[in-house]
């Protein structure tokens, strides 16, 4: 015979199953409705971008010394001499050891045949090219710096470039407004197409860069060693790109 304890314990089972059984069927609708809703949501990808600017706090200049000789050696001295000068007079005008640098130092050869008289031996240059790197904070100084490396034996300028220090705050406010114009396009096309504009499911950023300014006036007053250089700076570019997808 079944204990009256074995049977109560039976019966305490039974009902916890059918409560069970209760509970799970009463949620079963909701969350049939909820995956059918999200099935049913639609989805819409726009692209945001932004361009932001702002004045530049540093320059760099990029000039140098070219010598060439017969020999490797006098090649070598005459430009060591040349971009001595150089240095000397850039210090006279404020500028110290760490505004200057040298990015670049070649030398190569080359033959060349005398035009007078094509049958003889070609000759044999060599070529020595020293580059010097140049910061400068003091933008309007620029120009001066220009004409007293020239002046001083430079006769090589390869680039004006200004720049921005801390160009993080404007890169992060250009990304903001990439968000802002997606969201606007997104609002745009919602509304002609009669949906009510959801929240955002994905948010991509595509490329942020920036776009220093340069300047290619020393290189026209290269060509004009007595006229004095003008430099004016222009705004330096930082611009964003981001996809985001919205669903409606």
């Amino acid at each position: 015979m079944i204990s009256k304890l074995t049977l109560r314990g039976i019966l305490a089972g039974t009902v916890l199953i059918l409560v069970a059984a209760a509970t799970l069927g009463a949620l079963m609708p909701s969350y049939g409705a909820e995956a059918q809703e999200a099935a049913a949501q639609g989805s819409m990808h726009v692209s945001g971008t932004a361009v932001v600017s702002g004045a530049p706090d540093i320059a760099y200049v990029s000039l140098g010394v070219e010598t060439r000789s017969q020999s490797a050696q006098q090649a070598a001295a005459e430009n060591a001499d040349l971009m001595a000068k150089v240095m000397n007079a850039l210090k006279q005008l404020g500028l110290t050891e760490d505004d200057l640098s040298t990015s670049g130092y070649n030398v190569y050869s080359y033959q060349q045949t005398p035009r007078s008289d094509t049958q003889a031996e070609p000759i044999t240059f060599y070529v020595v090219q020293n580059r010097l790197e140049i910061t400068m904070r003091d933008l309007e100084a620029v120009g001066e710096i220009i004409d007293a490396a020239i002046g001083a034996g430079a006769n090589q300028i390869q680039s004006v470039r200004f720049d921005i220090q801390d160009k993080q705050a404007m890169q992060l406010q250009a990304l903001e407004n990439a968000i802002k114009q997606a969201r606007m396009k997104a609002e745009a096309m919602a509304k002609a197409a009669g949906v009510t504009l959801g929240g955002i499911k994905v948010i991509t950023e595509q490329n942020t860069a920036y776009v220093p300014y340069t300047d290619t006036a020393a290189l026209r007053a290269f060509a004009v060693p007595e006229a004095k250089t003008q430099i004016t700076p222009g705004d330096v570019e930082v611009s964003a790109d981001v996809r985001v997808e919205f669903w409606f």
